[in-house]
């Protein structure tokens, strides 16, 4: 008997290494690939490395970090664009301002010729 369990106990720890090693390197690809993510997501803005590590582990916690920061992303992208909207129209209407500005200005000249023009109009009658 002692020796049957000498022999199985041999077995039974190289099951349970074998068993117990997988999930580890599981862990460790998915936090790798996360990794790898976001260091291309760092240089070039590119999101499509979260979005696989997404695909290829949806339960792991580093998919869960994946998905924020690609809603962060989305989100940046989208006040970006609205922010260029606001700098246009922004822009614009200081371009119509200053045609306003300008339009008065002249107006101003025109008004002042014609009030000269009254006056002297009005010191010489015909």
């Amino acid at each position: 008997m002692r020796i049957f369990f000498l022999l199985l106990m041999p077995l039974f720890l190289t099951g349970c290494t074998a068993l117990f090693s997988s999930p580890k390197q599981a862990v460790l690809q998915d936090q790798q690939a996360f990794c790898l993510a976001f260091e291309e997501f760092q240089e070039s803005h590119k999101i499509e490395g979260l979005q696989k590590l997404q695909d290829d582990f949806p339960d792991s916690v580093w998919a869960s970090r994946a998905e924020t920061i690609i809603l962060y992303s989305r989100e940046l992208d989208l006040r970006k664009g609205q922010n260029k909207k606001l700098r246009e129209a922004e822009k614009q209407r200081t371009d119509e301002l200053e045609q306003l500005k300008e339009q008065n200005r002249q107006l101003t000249e025109k008004i002042d010729q014609l009030t000269g023009l009254l006056i002297q109009s009005e010191q010489h009658p015909q």
